[in-house]
């Protein structure tokens, strides 16, 4: 039913249940050319992370930075500034750090499953709860604090991947939907072209 959990489920304050929140470096690093990946709230898209605008920083701020912020594979990673909440995950292979405009939660990844939080945080009911945290000021900003009073749901490392499953399944679904209305629309485009071609050629009439 509305606001009822299953049974075993629980609310959970996420600053109570992760391992580690924090945020990306606060004193401008030094930026190269080439190197490491320096994220910021640009580069975190819902489910993705895009590189095609990215920063750079050398081994040596690498070094120090991922000291204290240490994005490892799974782990959340929340846009803070600007545009807030889009969320995604760590992924594999790829090193990097961050400035201060992504926050980044760590869970236990061996007993809990990192797309279900992935999932969880871009929903409606963790959302409704980044806008009311947000602070209201020039440029709109969502703090570490807040971030930690987030409730969020446990249960089970088993319901949660049934929970991934069906979600995806659902989205799978969701996908060739598009896929077809953007065919369809782009026949349209090319049908009034056509239309539109023949209208002023004057072979409509």
């Amino acid at each position: 039913k509305e606001g009822e959990l299953p049974k075993a489920w629980k609310w959970v304050k996420i600053g109570d249940f992760a391992l580690k929140i924090t945020d990306g470096e606060h004193i401008t690093p030094k930026r190269t050319s080439e190197g490491f990946y320096l994220l910021s709230a640009r580069n975190i898209q819902n489910g993705f992370l895009a590189l095609d605008d990215v920063d750079f920083v050398p081994t040596v701020e690498y070094n120090r930075i991922v000291k204290r912020c240490n994005p490892e594979p799974g782990d959340i990673l929340i846009s803070c500034s600007g545009s807030i909440g889009r969320v995604c995950r760590v992924p594999n292979n790829l090193k990097f750090v961050m400035v201060r405009s992504v926050a980044l939660v760590k869970l236990d990844w061996e007993k809990n499953s990192s797309k279900f939080y992935e999932y969880l945080f871009q929903s409606p009911l963790l959302q409704r709860q980044i806008e009311k945290s947000k602070k209201a000021t020039a440029q709109a900003n969502l703090f570490l604090g807040p971030i930690k009073n987030l409730d969020v749901i446990v249960c089970s490392l088993e319901e949660q991947q049934k929970v991934v499953e069906i979600l995806e399944s659902k989205l799978t679904v969701c996908d060739k939907i598009e896929e077809t209305i953007s065919q369809s629309l782009l026949q349209t485009e090319t049908l009034k072209q056509s239309i539109l071609k023949k209208a002023f050629e004057g072979k409509l009439i």
